[in-house]
């Protein structure tokens, strides 16, 4: 009957060839994937850094973000700035996915940092713009082949990914790694032309310029920030939210800093520690080898003098911090 419907064995043929090639196309990716970029490499390897980070002794302090973290933070400059304000000795992990913000970080931390017997005392999130708003564009894909994926997909299909196609896409990206990974391929590719990336990055940046200007009539909100918060503090862990420097400043809404105080995490915004010189923004937007010594170490002052921080690393509910205080500390923190 089957045999029938597709026309003979001659169909058949074809259709099994097809499979073959996408079943080759998928297994030569799999073993192929971590070589498609550094970025990739991490990824497979966060339940490894958690698995580590659980097992290695002291109050831990987990790095959540994207490549700003990665470019920006050095966890023993971090650290050394602290024995003047007598911290217990920490246990440091860093996590941060390229092209990540607020909605992917939610869902690394329920699949992989919240099973974990030892959690973090402290999440740091270092973030940019409007990275922390409800109105980011949603990447179906990679939620479903790299954060949230099959044991998350009740959740992301309830409260995130709500149309049809963006469900397919969550889908594939969960069944397919020639899907997941086609935009990587591409530029794989794209890249071996001369003067591409060069292009690239200006595309990008009219792109984003593009973007802001659309959303200038729209006012962002917060509800996945409030989530995210909400799980954090219910499991004890305080999240500390750090506006991280860029060439030209950004503006932190009224609506963004009353949700971070009403759900009980910290703000400190850090855009005044870098000036703006171009020598520390070697790309246009994340900071220089150097740069980020001095942001790193100008982090841990402002963390260690930062009474929700303190609080939460010595193992105490950050909500049993004041509000006041939350409130005022992020201004001495600028004022540093």
């Amino acid at each position: 009957m089957l045999r029938s419907a597709f026309g003979g064995g001659s169909d058949w043929k074809v259709l099994s060839s097809v499979l073959a090639i996408l079943l080759a196309g998928e297994l030569g990716l799999y073993l192929a994937e971590p070589r498609l970029s550094l970025d990739v490499q991490h990824i497979r390897s966060i339940p490894t850094i958690v698995r580590n980070f659980e097992a290695a002794p002291g109050p831990g302090v987990l790095f959540l973000g994207n490549s700003l973290t990665r470019a920006g933070i050095r966890p023993d400059v971090v650290e050394g700035a602290w024995p003047p304000h007598r911290l217990p000795q920490a246990k440091f992990a860093l996590v941060y996915p390229d092209d990540t913000r607020l909605l992917d970080w939610f869902y690394v931390y329920r699949r992989f940092v919240e099973p974990a017997r030892s959690l973090p005392r402290v999440i740091v999130i270092c973030f940019a713009q409007s990275q922390l708003a409800d109105g980011q564009p949603l990447q179906p894909e990679r939620l479903g082949s790299q954060f949230a994926g099959f044991p998350l997909l009740s959740e992301a299909f309830s409260d995130d990914v709500l149309s049809a196609s963006d469900r397919i896409s969550y889908l594939l990206g969960a069944t397919s790694r020639v899907w997941a990974n086609r935009e990587r391929v591409q530029t794989r590719v794209l890249a071996l032309i001369p003067g591409y990336e060069a292009l690239a990055q200006t595309l990008n940046e009219a792109a984003s310029v593009r973007q802001r200007a659309s959303g200038n009539d729209r006012p962002d909100t917060y509800t996945r920030l409030a989530r995210f918060i909400e799980r954090a503090g219910k499991d004890g862990v305080g999240v500390v939210f750090v506006a991280t420097p860029l060439p030209r400043r950004f503006p932190l809404p009224d609506d963004l800093r009353r949700t971070i105080r009403r759900g009980g995490a910290e703000l400190l915004d850090l855009q005044g520690t870098e000036p703006a010189d171009p020598r520390d923004f070697p790309d246009g937007y994340h900071l220089s080898p150097t740069a980020a010594e001095r942001f790193s170490e100008s982090l841990g002052v402002a963390l260690a003098a930062n009474a929700y921080f303190r609080t939460a690393l010595l193992g105490r509910r950050p909500a049993d911090h004041s509000r006041s205080a939350a409130g005022r500390s992020d201004l001495a923190a600028v004022a540093h």
